[in-house]
Protein backbone atom coordinates (compact mmCIF):
# COMPACT_ATOMS: atom_id res chain seq x y z
CA UNK A 1 0.00 0.00 0.00
CA UNK A 2 1.44 3.18 -0.95
CA UNK A 3 1.22 5.35 1.85
CA UNK A 4 1.65 8.55 0.79
CA UNK A 5 -1.02 11.31 1.14
CA UNK A 6 -3.06 8.40 2.72
CA UNK A 7 -4.63 9.07 6.27
CA UNK A 8 -3.16 6.49 9.03
CA UNK A 9 -5.36 5.57 12.47
CA UNK A 10 -3.46 3.45 14.51
CA UNK A 11 -4.57 2.60 17.97
CA UNK A 12 -2.66 0.94 21.19
CA UNK A 13 -4.58 0.26 24.40
CA UNK A 14 -1.75 -0.74 26.82
CA UNK A 15 0.34 0.90 28.92
CA UNK A 16 3.34 3.60 29.29
CA UNK A 17 5.75 1.11 27.50
CA UNK A 18 3.44 -0.30 24.88
CA UNK A 19 3.00 3.41 23.82
CA UNK A 20 6.47 4.48 23.69
CA UNK A 21 7.59 1.14 22.40
CA UNK A 22 5.76 1.91 18.98
CA UNK A 23 7.35 5.35 18.66
CA UNK A 24 10.48 4.13 16.23
CA UNK A 25 7.87 1.79 13.71
CA UNK A 26 5.76 5.36 13.68
CA UNK A 27 8.83 7.68 13.06
CA UNK A 28 9.75 5.14 10.13
CA UNK A 29 6.67 5.15 8.40
CA UNK A 30 6.68 9.33 8.34
CA UNK A 31 10.55 8.65 7.17
CA UNK A 32 9.15 6.62 4.16
CA UNK A 33 5.74 8.17 3.47
CA UNK A 34 6.23 12.05 4.97
CA UNK A 35 2.74 13.13 3.46
CA UNK A 36 0.83 10.89 5.21
CA UNK A 37 -1.43 11.82 7.80
CA UNK A 38 -0.57 9.94 11.16
CA UNK A 39 -3.45 9.51 13.95
CA UNK A 40 -2.16 7.57 17.01
CA UNK A 41 -5.04 6.44 19.95
CA UNK A 42 -3.43 5.68 23.58
CA UNK A 43 -5.10 5.04 26.97
CA UNK A 44 -5.17 8.75 29.48
CA UNK A 45 -3.28 9.46 30.19
CA UNK A 46 -0.25 8.35 28.01
CA UNK A 47 -0.96 10.97 25.48
CA UNK A 48 1.17 13.37 27.36
CA UNK A 49 4.04 10.23 26.57
CA UNK A 50 3.95 11.99 22.70
CA UNK A 51 3.09 15.21 23.47
CA UNK A 52 5.44 17.30 20.64
CA UNK A 53 6.26 14.64 19.35
CA UNK A 54 6.94 15.95 15.17
CA UNK A 55 6.09 12.67 13.20
CA UNK A 56 1.88 12.12 14.79
CA UNK A 57 -0.19 14.67 13.24
CA UNK A 58 -2.74 14.24 16.01
CA UNK A 59 -2.40 11.87 19.26
CA UNK A 60 -6.04 11.07 21.00
CA UNK A 61 -7.09 8.91 23.45
CA UNK A 62 -9.55 6.89 25.68
CA UNK A 63 -10.63 7.08 29.36
CA UNK A 64 -11.33 4.26 30.39
CA UNK A 65 -13.66 3.73 33.45
CA UNK A 66 -15.72 7.03 32.66
CA UNK A 67 -18.72 7.46 31.31
CA UNK A 68 -18.52 6.69 27.26
CA UNK A 69 -14.68 7.03 27.70
CA UNK A 70 -14.43 4.79 24.92
CA UNK A 71 -16.59 6.84 22.75
CA UNK A 72 -14.88 10.13 23.13
CA UNK A 73 -12.69 9.89 20.11
CA UNK A 74 -15.22 8.93 17.33
CA UNK A 75 -16.15 12.75 16.42
CA UNK A 76 -12.53 12.81 14.91
CA UNK A 77 -12.63 9.34 14.21
CA UNK A 78 -15.78 9.66 12.28
CA UNK A 79 -14.40 13.06 10.42
CA UNK A 80 -17.36 14.82 11.87
CA UNK A 81 -15.43 17.52 13.21
CA UNK A 82 -12.51 17.94 10.68
CA UNK A 83 -14.44 16.41 7.90
CA UNK A 84 -12.20 14.05 7.09
CA UNK A 85 -11.54 10.41 6.17
CA UNK A 86 -9.13 7.63 7.07
CA UNK A 87 -7.66 5.58 4.66
CA UNK A 88 -6.82 2.53 7.31
CA UNK A 89 -6.78 2.27 10.72
CA UNK A 90 -4.59 -0.77 12.53
CA UNK A 91 -6.16 -2.22 15.63
CA UNK A 92 -3.53 -3.32 17.75
CA UNK A 93 -6.09 -4.14 20.35
CA UNK A 94 -9.92 -4.93 20.71
CA UNK A 95 -11.65 -1.83 19.94
CA UNK A 96 -15.20 -2.98 18.88
CA UNK A 97 -16.52 0.63 19.03
CA UNK A 98 -14.14 1.28 16.92
CA UNK A 99 -14.13 -1.23 14.17
CA UNK A 100 -17.82 -0.86 13.90
CA UNK A 101 -17.56 2.87 13.35
CA UNK A 102 -14.52 1.87 10.76
CA UNK A 103 -16.87 -0.58 9.35
CA UNK A 104 -20.03 2.32 8.65
CA UNK A 105 -17.42 4.61 7.60
CA UNK A 106 -16.33 2.59 5.26
CA UNK A 107 -12.58 2.61 5.80
CA UNK A 108 -11.23 0.48 3.16
CA UNK A 109 -8.43 -0.94 5.14
CA UNK A 110 -9.16 -2.53 8.91
CA UNK A 111 -6.26 -4.42 10.26
CA UNK A 112 -6.21 -6.38 13.26
CA UNK A 113 -6.20 -9.41 15.70
CA UNK A 114 -9.41 -10.97 15.40
CA UNK A 115 -11.15 -12.48 18.46
CA UNK A 116 -12.18 -16.24 18.51
CA UNK A 117 -15.56 -16.19 18.09
CA UNK A 118 -16.16 -12.56 18.00
CA UNK A 119 -19.04 -11.64 15.14
CA UNK A 120 -17.49 -8.46 15.39
CA UNK A 121 -13.71 -9.93 13.72
CA UNK A 122 -15.65 -11.08 10.13
CA UNK A 123 -15.61 -6.88 10.26
CA UNK A 124 -11.67 -6.87 9.95
CA UNK A 125 -10.66 -6.56 6.23
CA UNK A 126 -6.88 -8.18 7.71
CA UNK A 127 -5.74 -10.14 9.89
CA UNK A 128 -2.77 -9.18 11.53
CA UNK A 129 -0.22 -11.87 12.06
CA UNK A 130 3.06 -10.53 14.05
CA UNK A 131 2.52 -10.37 17.62
CA UNK A 132 4.30 -9.20 20.46
CA UNK A 133 4.07 -11.83 23.09
CA UNK A 134 4.63 -14.11 20.80
CA UNK A 135 8.15 -13.44 19.69
CA UNK A 136 11.18 -12.85 21.84
CA UNK A 137 12.58 -10.58 19.59
CA UNK A 138 12.53 -6.75 21.00
CA UNK A 139 8.98 -5.03 21.13
CA UNK A 140 9.80 -2.30 18.78
CA UNK A 141 10.72 -4.55 16.51
CA UNK A 142 8.17 -6.42 16.28
CA UNK A 143 5.63 -3.67 16.30
CA UNK A 144 7.26 -2.74 13.07
CA UNK A 145 6.59 -6.23 11.55
CA UNK A 146 3.14 -5.49 13.06
CA UNK A 147 3.00 -2.14 10.63
CA UNK A 148 4.41 -3.32 7.79
CA UNK A 149 1.61 -6.59 7.84
CA UNK A 150 -0.95 -4.58 8.90
CA UNK A 151 -0.28 -1.54 6.39
CA UNK A 152 1.43 -3.70 3.14
CA UNK A 153 5.01 -1.23 3.57
CA UNK A 154 8.34 -2.49 4.56
CA UNK A 155 9.91 -0.91 7.62
CA UNK A 156 13.90 -1.16 7.42
CA UNK A 157 16.22 0.13 9.87
CA UNK A 158 17.28 1.01 13.47
CA UNK A 159 14.27 -0.11 15.75
CA UNK A 160 16.32 0.74 18.95
CA UNK A 161 15.89 4.69 19.58
CA UNK A 162 12.57 5.60 21.41
CA UNK A 163 11.05 8.80 21.50
CA UNK A 164 8.55 10.59 24.07
CA UNK A 165 7.48 14.23 24.59
CA UNK A 166 9.54 16.57 26.88
CA UNK A 167 8.12 18.27 30.09
CA UNK A 168 6.52 21.74 30.01
CA UNK A 169 8.29 24.48 31.79
CA UNK A 170 5.36 24.31 34.41
CA UNK A 171 6.39 20.91 35.00
CA UNK A 172 9.86 21.10 35.24
CA UNK A 173 9.02 24.11 38.04
CA UNK A 174 6.45 21.70 39.83
CA UNK A 175 9.81 19.03 40.47
CA UNK A 176 12.27 21.48 41.49
CA UNK A 177 9.75 22.37 44.05
CA UNK A 178 9.02 18.89 45.26
CA UNK A 179 12.56 18.23 45.50
CA UNK A 180 13.10 21.04 47.45
CA UNK A 181 10.15 20.04 49.21
CA UNK A 182 11.99 16.79 50.48
CA UNK A 183 15.20 18.15 51.09
CA UNK A 184 17.53 17.76 47.92
CA UNK A 185 18.79 21.23 46.98
CA UNK A 186 19.35 22.07 43.33
CA UNK A 187 21.35 20.13 41.31
CA UNK A 188 21.88 17.44 43.88
CA UNK A 189 22.12 13.76 41.76
CA UNK A 190 20.10 11.36 43.52
CA UNK A 191 18.76 7.74 42.35
CA UNK A 192 15.04 6.59 41.74
CA UNK A 193 13.44 3.24 43.31
CA UNK A 194 10.88 2.35 41.56
CA UNK A 195 9.32 -1.02 43.86
CA UNK A 196 5.93 -1.03 42.24
CA UNK A 197 4.65 -2.39 38.99
CA UNK A 198 0.45 -2.38 37.56
CA UNK A 199 0.97 -6.34 38.41
CA UNK A 200 1.61 -6.32 42.54
CA UNK A 201 3.29 -9.84 41.80
CA UNK A 202 5.89 -8.33 39.54
CA UNK A 203 6.78 -5.90 42.53
CA UNK A 204 10.27 -5.85 44.71
CA UNK A 205 10.32 -6.90 47.98
CA UNK A 206 9.97 -4.23 50.38
CA UNK A 207 12.21 -5.57 52.73
CA UNK A 208 14.78 -6.12 49.46
CA UNK A 209 14.20 -2.22 48.03
CA UNK A 210 15.22 -1.27 51.66
CA UNK A 211 18.19 -3.03 52.35
CA UNK A 212 19.00 -1.68 48.80
CA UNK A 213 18.02 2.04 49.68
CA UNK A 214 20.00 2.31 52.47
CA UNK A 215 23.70 0.51 51.32
CA UNK A 216 23.09 2.24 47.59
CA UNK A 217 22.37 6.25 49.82
CA UNK A 218 26.12 4.91 51.72
CA UNK A 219 27.58 3.44 48.39
CA UNK A 220 27.19 6.08 46.32
CA UNK A 221 26.75 9.15 48.61
CA UNK A 222 23.18 10.18 47.38
CA UNK A 223 19.92 10.74 48.32
CA UNK A 224 17.32 7.11 46.86
CA UNK A 225 13.65 8.88 46.03
CA UNK A 226 11.04 6.37 45.80
CA UNK A 227 8.60 6.96 43.10
CA UNK A 228 5.17 4.59 42.19
CA UNK A 229 1.18 4.93 42.75
CA UNK A 230 -0.37 6.52 45.45
CA UNK A 231 -1.57 3.19 46.56
CA UNK A 232 1.92 2.42 47.37
CA UNK A 233 2.46 5.29 49.99
CA UNK A 234 2.63 3.52 53.11
CA UNK A 235 5.21 1.09 51.82
CA UNK A 236 6.95 3.26 50.83
CA UNK A 237 7.75 4.73 54.04
CA UNK A 238 9.25 1.52 55.18
CA UNK A 239 12.19 2.01 52.01
CA UNK A 240 13.38 5.49 51.97
CA UNK A 241 13.14 8.75 54.24
CA UNK A 242 13.11 10.37 50.29
CA UNK A 243 9.55 9.98 48.90
CA UNK A 244 7.46 11.48 45.88
CA UNK A 245 4.87 8.37 45.76
CA UNK A 246 1.74 9.50 44.28
CA UNK A 247 3.12 13.09 43.60
CA UNK A 248 3.55 13.18 40.23
CA UNK A 249 1.62 13.12 37.26
CA UNK A 250 2.47 11.55 33.93
CA UNK A 251 4.75 14.72 32.38
CA UNK A 252 6.13 15.26 36.03
CA UNK A 253 7.52 11.49 35.99
CA UNK A 254 9.12 11.93 32.76
CA UNK A 255 11.17 15.27 34.29
CA UNK A 256 12.13 13.55 37.36
CA UNK A 257 13.31 10.38 35.54
CA UNK A 258 15.62 12.77 32.71
CA UNK A 259 17.07 14.43 35.91
CA UNK A 260 18.07 11.14 38.07
CA UNK A 261 21.35 9.42 37.57
CA UNK A 262 19.92 6.03 37.77
CA UNK A 263 16.45 4.16 38.37
CA UNK A 264 16.16 1.04 39.59
CA UNK A 265 12.09 -0.64 38.64
CA UNK A 266 10.78 -3.52 38.28
CA UNK A 267 9.86 -4.32 34.39
CA UNK A 268 7.19 -1.15 33.76
CA UNK A 269 6.65 2.12 32.94
CA UNK A 270 9.35 4.03 34.41
CA UNK A 271 11.82 1.42 32.83
CA UNK A 272 10.41 2.69 29.50
CA UNK A 273 10.50 6.51 30.19
CA UNK A 274 14.43 5.55 31.35
CA UNK A 275 14.76 4.17 28.04
CA UNK A 276 13.21 6.98 25.81
CA UNK A 277 15.55 9.34 27.90
CA UNK A 278 18.49 8.01 28.23
CA UNK A 279 18.70 7.62 31.86
CA UNK A 280 20.84 4.68 33.31
CA UNK A 281 17.91 1.62 34.74
CA UNK A 282 18.83 -1.43 36.10
CA UNK A 283 14.95 -3.05 35.69
CA UNK A 284 14.29 -6.40 37.25
CA UNK A 285 12.44 -8.55 35.20
CA UNK A 286 10.30 -11.34 36.55
CA UNK A 287 8.06 -12.99 34.36
CA UNK A 288 8.63 -10.92 30.99
CA UNK A 289 12.05 -11.32 28.60
CA UNK A 290 14.55 -8.72 28.79
CA UNK A 291 15.17 -9.75 25.25
CA UNK A 292 11.44 -8.08 24.27
CA UNK A 293 11.29 -5.40 26.74
CA UNK A 294 14.96 -4.08 28.15
CA UNK A 295 15.85 -0.87 27.18
CA UNK A 296 18.88 -1.30 24.61
CA UNK A 297 21.03 1.52 25.40
CA UNK A 298 22.41 2.68 29.09
CA UNK A 299 20.55 -0.55 30.94
CA UNK A 300 21.76 -3.56 33.12
CA UNK A 301 18.56 -6.27 33.48
CA UNK A 302 18.27 -8.43 36.23
CA UNK A 303 16.59 -11.95 34.52
CA UNK A 304 17.09 -14.98 36.84
CA UNK A 305 15.81 -17.24 34.18
CA UNK A 306 13.74 -19.58 36.07
CA UNK A 307 12.84 -22.75 34.40
CA UNK A 308 8.90 -21.17 34.67
CA UNK A 309 9.72 -17.84 33.01
CA UNK A 310 8.57 -16.75 30.91
CA UNK A 311 4.85 -16.33 31.97
CA UNK A 312 1.09 -14.65 31.66
CA UNK A 313 -0.82 -12.17 34.41
CA UNK A 314 -2.76 -14.92 35.21
CA UNK A 315 -0.09 -17.74 35.80
CA UNK A 316 1.79 -14.98 37.97
CA UNK A 317 -1.11 -13.97 40.11
CA UNK A 318 -1.41 -17.84 40.75
CA UNK A 319 1.98 -18.32 40.93
CA UNK A 320 2.58 -22.41 42.57
CA UNK A 321 6.30 -21.25 43.26
CA UNK A 322 5.44 -17.63 45.05
CA UNK A 323 7.03 -15.79 42.40
CA UNK A 324 10.17 -16.78 43.24
CA UNK A 325 11.66 -14.88 39.96
CA UNK A 326 11.54 -11.76 41.31
CA UNK A 327 11.40 -12.67 45.29
CA UNK A 328 15.13 -14.01 44.90
CA UNK A 329 16.10 -10.62 43.11
CA UNK A 330 18.17 -9.38 46.59
CA UNK A 331 19.33 -6.33 46.82
CA UNK A 332 23.28 -7.50 46.43
CA UNK A 333 22.68 -8.28 43.07
CA UNK A 334 21.03 -5.05 42.26
CA UNK A 335 23.75 -3.08 43.76
CA UNK A 336 26.25 -5.27 41.98
CA UNK A 337 24.21 -4.12 38.76
CA UNK A 338 24.41 -0.79 39.62
CA UNK A 339 28.37 -0.62 39.80
CA UNK A 340 28.26 -2.25 36.71
CA UNK A 341 26.01 0.43 34.96
CA UNK A 342 27.50 3.20 36.41
CA UNK A 343 31.14 2.06 36.10
CA UNK A 344 30.18 1.69 32.08
CA UNK A 345 28.20 4.74 32.11
CA UNK A 346 30.23 6.99 34.34
CA UNK A 347 26.94 9.02 35.52
CA UNK A 348 27.76 9.30 39.26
Amino acid sequence: MDLQNKKIWITTGGGIGDTIMFTPALRRIKEKYPSCHLTFMTRWPNHTLLRGIPYLDEVTYIRRGTPLGRWRVLPSFLGLSDFRRQDAVVFTDWQPQLLMAAKLSRIPLRAGYPRENHPLSKHLTKHIQPHVFQSTDYAAETNANVFSDALGVMLDGDMTRLDIGRPTEVEHAYVSQLLEKIGLKKDTPFFLLSPFASLRERNWSLNEAGIFAKQAEKRYGCPIIVIGAPENEKEAKTISRYSLIGQTTVGELIDIIDRAALLVTPDSGPMHIAGALGTPVVPLFSKDLPSRWAPRYHCHPIYLDMDCSPCDDDTARHCQHNVKCMREIDADIVLNACDQLLQTDNSV
